[in-house]
């Protein structure tokens, strides 16, 4: 049954087992990525964020506050980490809307050519 087995990988993943830490990995790393990418919208950055999610865990041993649900705590973590990089994101460009407004004052001038006005004023 996969309920028991996840309990025997959590037993397993407090007493450090990088074995069960890898089960882990391999059981949620798929869908994690397809949740943030459903969030900020791009897959390879949404890779990037569980790979190095899944990496600061490990070397944080925040692992070992995980009570219950292996896949709520990450999913968790993942969601709070996009919605991080999503307002970091919208901050910045906000921030650049602020510094450079969008120019009002309508379609640009093409200059014309003077080129036949002078031909005319010199004969």
């Amino acid at each position: 049954m996969q309920i028991s087995e996840d309990t025997a990988m959590l037993s397993a993943l407090k007493d450090n087992s990088l074995n069960a830490y890898q089960y882990f990995f391999m059981k949620y790393y798929k869908p994690l990525c397809i949740k943030a990418c459903q969030m900020i919208g791009n897959m390879e950055k949404a890779k990037e964020i569980v790979q190095q999610l899944f990496i600061e865990v490990w070397k944080t041993g925040t692992y070992r506050s995980i009570e219950h649900s292996p896949g709520g705590f990450f999913y968790q973590l993942v969601c709070q980490q996009c919605r991080e990089i999503k307002t970091n994101e919208d901050k910045e460009t906000e921030r650049l809307k602020t510094q450079c407004p969008p120019c009002k004052t309508g379609p640009a001038l093409i200059p014309q050519a003077l080129h036949s006005h002078l031909l005319v004023t010199t004969q």
